[in-house]
């Protein structure tokens, strides 16, 4: 049986249709899976998206200070004003004053290290080193931080590397990404 040849061209021309749309509809697929799973793809472990400033809290005195996101400095550094060494149980100790606005809170830390800050054109600077709790979002870390008075800038709190790591990812366009947990009484 032969078919007369203007059948020959709907056939070949409806095979045509039928491979174009399964094709585009196969497209179709793979851009939406690809948009479906770039959706919501931060898992438990995922990394955070931060702003260049972002509200932390600071424990103790549990308050809530502006902080400036450094990725190039490598430790935290607060505010501590009238930073006053004394010794503790044979171990070395430090009592210092942060100040939330105009509130003044006193502190006392002990002493991990001390540490020499290298400042461009300045003279270099010997700085404490404590271990305080910082909480951004709901990341909570107790880090060592270094002690500076930092009356001068504009934030209380330099936020460094050593809480950056494993926990986020700055995108300096944006601020107050997060509000830090409030911790239970």
């Amino acid at each position: 049986m032969i078919l007369p040849i203007r059948w020959h061209y709907s056939i070949l021309f409806f095979f045509i249709l039928c491979t174009t749309s399964f094709i585009h509809a196969k497209e179709d697929t793979i851009v939406q899976n690809s948009i479906m799973e770039n959706v919501n793809t931060q898992k438990s472990g995922a990394k955070k998206i931060i702003g260049a400033i972002e509200n932390v809290r600071l424990v103790p005195p549990n308050i809530i200070l502006k902080a400036r996101i450094d990725t190039g400095a490598k430790t935290t550094s607060v505010d501590a004003r009238n930073i006053t060494p004394f010794e503790r149980d044979g171990k070395q100790w430090v009592r210092f004053v942060c100040m939330d606005g105009e509130k003044e809170h006193i502190i006392e830390r002990k002493v991990v290290k001390t540490v020499q800050i290298k400042r461009h054109g300045e003279v270099s600077q010997d700085r404490y080193v404590v271990n305080m709790r910082i909480i951004l979002g709901d990341v909570s870390q107790l880090i060592p931080v270094t002690l500076n008075d930092r009356d001068a800038y504009i934030y209380p709190v330099l936020i460094g590397r050593n809480f950056l790591r494993d926990y986020f990812i700055v995108d300096v366009a944006k601020k107050y990404q997060f509000k830090p947990m409030v911790l239970p009484k």
